[in-house]
Parts: C-alpha cells; structure tokens; sequence
C-alpha cells in the first residue's frame, strides 16, 4: 500500500509536470505490463532458538509463482516512472542446512510491490532494453503456524534493481522479459518445540518476469 500510494503521488507529479509530452509526438505517456513472475527466495537465516545461535540454519522455498502487473508513466525522454504490483503469492519456508529435516517451519501470504524508476533509451526497432532502480516493499497479510508455533513476521522495504527488454511486434503491442532483485528480510518470533525463536530470514528474492506489454 505505501508503494501504491507513492506511485501514484508520483504519477500525478509527472502529469502535472509534463503535460505536453503525449502532444508533442502524439504518443501518450502511459504503458502497461501484464505476465506472470517467478520469485526463487535465497536460503538465507540468522536465528537463535531458546537464546541459542543455530549455526548453518538456513531456509527454502518451494518455487513461488504469481501474475504482475506493471504501470508506467514516461515523465521524460527516456525515463519513466513504473509502479509493478504482484498478486500476493502464498509462500512456505522449509528447514535447510544444518536445520534440514525439520519440515516446514511457517507459511505467509506476501503483497509484493516496487517502484521504480526505468531507464530506456531506445524507442525504435524490436529490442527495446531498459534497466530501472527504486524501492521494493513486501506486506505481510497473513501467517500460517507450522512447526514454529505463534509465528509472528513482519514485512520490509528494501532498494531494487531491474533489466528487461520490451520486444515488440507492433509498434505499441509485444512482449517483456525482466529481471528484478530485492534486498527484502523479515523477522521472525515464535516458539519451536517450546523454546524461543528469534531470526531474520533474509530472502532477497530475484524475481524472473515474462508478459505482454502495451504502449499507448
């Protein structure tokens, strides 16, 4: 939600900026991206279980897919402004390295979004690559209990980068492929087999994106 509400702050503040860029070349601003995601989660986790460190304890995930979609508006020649919105994925975090056979520890539903702002130089021809930077932020909306019990986790915001290229078979209609990493953590409390737990699973998800994308 604050990345929502950024975006849109920012999306006026263009618009009310740059009123005449859509007339100058008769191309409006806007553009749209729709596909799907995959999210692969590193296994990073620094944790202590009834005060005690837990050595070699990491985390992993199955494979997390989920639908994207992103907004952008081109404030300026070459440079846009893009808010990307994930449909919140359900993910389920396993005990690995030296906590390997726990089973699964906790599971989540997260509300992945970003903005950014995107660097794309080239509006002619097939290839069009850009690469972006901003902030990414993950809101937890709900947790799930498994072998850590009363799990209580909180979400995050962290700096992102992003490459891609829109392929385009049209002059406003193709396809994307993107690359995005977040530097996003969330911190864990509950009890595991009646001791304490106290840890930061540090995630930092790259995100892999394939979709249509629409310029106006």
């Amino acid at each position: 939600m604050r990345t929502l509400i950024a975006a849109a702050f920012v999306c006026a503040s263009a618009t009310l900026a740059v009123p005449a860029l859509a007339q100058d070349d008769g191309v409006s601003p806007w553009f749209f991206r729709v596909g799907a995601a995959e999210l692969q989660n590193m296994h990073g986790l620094d944790a202590t279980l009834g005060g005690g460190p837990l050595p070699g304890a990491e985390l992993n995930y199955h494979h997390v897919y989920t639908a994207l979609v992103e907004v952008g508006y081109t404030f300026m020649p070459d440079w846009s402004v893009v808010a990307s919105i994930g449909l919140p994925p359900a993910i389920s975090a396993y005990g690995f390295g030296s906590i390997n056979g726990v089973g699964k520890i906790v599971s989540t539903t997260i509300g992945p979004s970003a903005l950014t702002i995107q660097y794309q130089p080239f509006h002619d021809g097939m290839f069009r690559p850009y690469v972006g930077a901003g902030m990414a932020d993950a809101i937890i909306f709900s947790t799930r209990s498994a072998g850590l019990q009363n799990a209580k986790l909180t979400g995050d915001v962290s700096p992102e980068i992003e490459a891609g290229t829109d392929i385009m078979f049209q002059q406003n209609l193709g396809l994307f492929v993107e690359v995005k990493k977040a530097w996003l953590s969330t911190h864990a409390t509950g009890t595991f087999g009646g001791a304490p737990f106290n840890g930061t699973a540090n995630y930092a998800p790259w995100v892999y994106a394939t979709g249509v994308t629409l310029h106006f």
